[in-house]
């Protein structure tokens, strides 16, 4: 009664209630505890509420002083959680997809009787397989899809998924995020046979056919690689995170003391790495001049390697470019969670690319510490590893991360030494050539020697006169045109 409730004229309490568009079913416990406080205003018209107004929202009512309350901020503020839990979900799938599309299997095995050898079931497994050091990106997996079990042997750990929930859990995600290379269709073929095994009757010799055919469309055995007219890949940057954890690397080209990222796939995952290349291009931020850079040059190059023997021909995405990696690829992944030890990796070349990008190589110490934290990364820190590692200090890294600049950065892409303040005369990567014609049309050109070809001036000529010691931002003028040096992949203003 009334009086029972008395207190809540001082004290404000709220009720969350949950209506949706469609499938909205009242179980008879919960009308019927409502219907028995019939006699209290709040849960009167809280319930008159659900039965009358079926919307897809949340409702949110506060009861003060005997006055219900339709809170309106509350409503946002849930909605708002709800839309955050939703995001976080959509990229946790799209990360997973471009980890399975990198690490992942679908296998298809039939079930022999061992006594007729016939065969008598199916069992369908989707795989991801791991080092072992990598345990814990297999179980944070496991945990957040909330399917499949983690199998170990020796130096392996295993994600499997191969009971029918979990199984129609994947379906549900690769079918709303497809994968992005060849592994689709074998997605495809896993997915019809599965189908075909699930809402069967009885296990006939025609089924049992229909998917031996399609397991032997598979994996190794594939020979047709085409793609469905209407497929498209869509690369997004958790697709992608995903993916360089799976295909990705991280490394140092000790000869030439250059910082590289690369993905290294089979010949048929091409159109994959073009892909990758133009999303980067898109993506990372690029100033007009810097985007003009890498469409006329190789500054991400895409390389490929004839087949040696029984293996497979290969296809390469590089960036060695240490201004493209320091201020742009870099910055753009560090906001992101790397899951698996991958991300020490990316780490330890951030710390490398930094001190290049600063000098460090042109001093011995700091050269072998950069040197030196090469040896911990990729697979010398594995714990199988069978030789012999120098370990990497908290006192060393500290040296090379705080290690005062020997070179600046010049606003015309030039650099020069802190202390001779003289340029230091490197290639044409860091930099564009802006030609302003007697007509004034503009022209963009990647290299020092297309600029010279449309002034009709000789190389080393122009050479001479672009790189006196002049002030940022000199143009040199011959015959009508204006010559400026212009920088590219400068650093992201903060």
């Amino acid at each position: 009664e009334r009086a029972n409730i008395s207190v809540w004229d001082k004290i404000a309490v709220w009720v969350k209630v949950l209506l949706y568009e469609q499938n909205l079913t009242f179980y008879s416990t919960y009308l019927e505890t409502l219907n028995q406080a019939i006699n209290y205003p709040l849960l009167r018209e809280v319930r008159d509420n659900l039965i009358s107004n079926v919307i897809t929202s949340s409702v949110i009512f506060f009861w003060a002083n005997n006055n219900l309350i339709k809170d309106n901020s509350a409503v946002a503020s849930l909605r708002s959680k709800e839309n955050n839990h939703h995001h976080c979900t959509e990229e946790l799938y799209k990360w997973f997809v471009g980890f399975s599309d990198a690490e992942s299997m679908f296998s298809i095995s039939p079930i022999i009787n061992n006594k007729n050898t016939k065969i008598e079931g199916f069992s369908f497994k989707f795989k991801i397989g791991l080092h072992k050091d990598d345990l814990d990106a297999l179980n944070y997996i496991k945990s957040k899809l909330d399917i499949g079990y983690v199998y170990a042997y020796k130096d392996t750990q295993t994600f499997i998924v191969s009971n029918k929930e979990g199984i129609n859990k994947l379906i549900y995600i690769f079918d709303k995020y497809p994968l992005n290379t060849s592994k689709y269709l074998d997605y495809i073929c896993f997915k019809k046979a599965f189908i075909l095994y699930d809402e069967k009757e009885k296990l006939t010799e025609e089924l049992i056919s229909q998917i031996l055919e399609l397991k032997h469309e598979m994996n190794t055995k594939r020979l047709d690689f085409s793609m469905p007219i209407n497929y498209q890949i869509l690369i997004s940057k958790s697709w992608l995170l995903g993916f360089i954890e799976g295909d990705g690397s991280f490394s140092l080209a000790r000869n030439t003391m250059e910082p590289v990222f690369s993905i290294k796939l089979t010949e048929k995952q091409l159109p994959v790495l073009i892909k990758i290349k133009e999303y980067l291009g898109n993506n990372l931020g690029l100033d007009f001049y810097s985007i003009h850079k890498l469409k006329c040059s190789q500054i991400i190059t895409i390389s490929s390697e004839k087949a040696i023997g029984n293996s497979k021909s290969l296809v390469t995405l590089m960036i060695k470019n240490v201004h493209l990696l320091n201020n742009y690829l870099i910055p753009y992944l560090s906001c992101e969670v790397f899951r698996t030890k991958k991300g020490q990796d990316f780490i330890d070349l951030k710390i490398i690319c930094n001190a290049i990008y600063n000098g460090a190589q042109f001093k011995e110490e700091l050269k072998s510490l950069i040197l030196k934290l090469s040896y911990t990364m990729n697979n010398y820190i594995l714990s199988t590893y069978s030789g012999s590692v120098e370990s990497f200090s908290e006192d060393e890294g500290y040296l090379l991360i705080n290690a005062t600049p020997s070179i600046e950065h010049l606003s015309d892409g030039r650099q020069r030494d802190i202390v001779t303040k003289k340029v230091i005369h490197r290639r044409s990567s860091s930099s564009v050539y802006e030609i302003i014609l007697p007509s004034g049309v503009v022209l963009i050109k990647g290299n020092l020697s297309e600029a010279a070809k449309i002034v009709g001036i000789g190389f080393n000529t122009l050479k001479k006169r672009m790189y006196v010691e002049r002030l940022e931002g000199y143009s040199v003028e011959y015959k009508g045109h204006k010559i400026k040096r212009i920088a590219v992949f400068y650093p992201l203003k903060s």
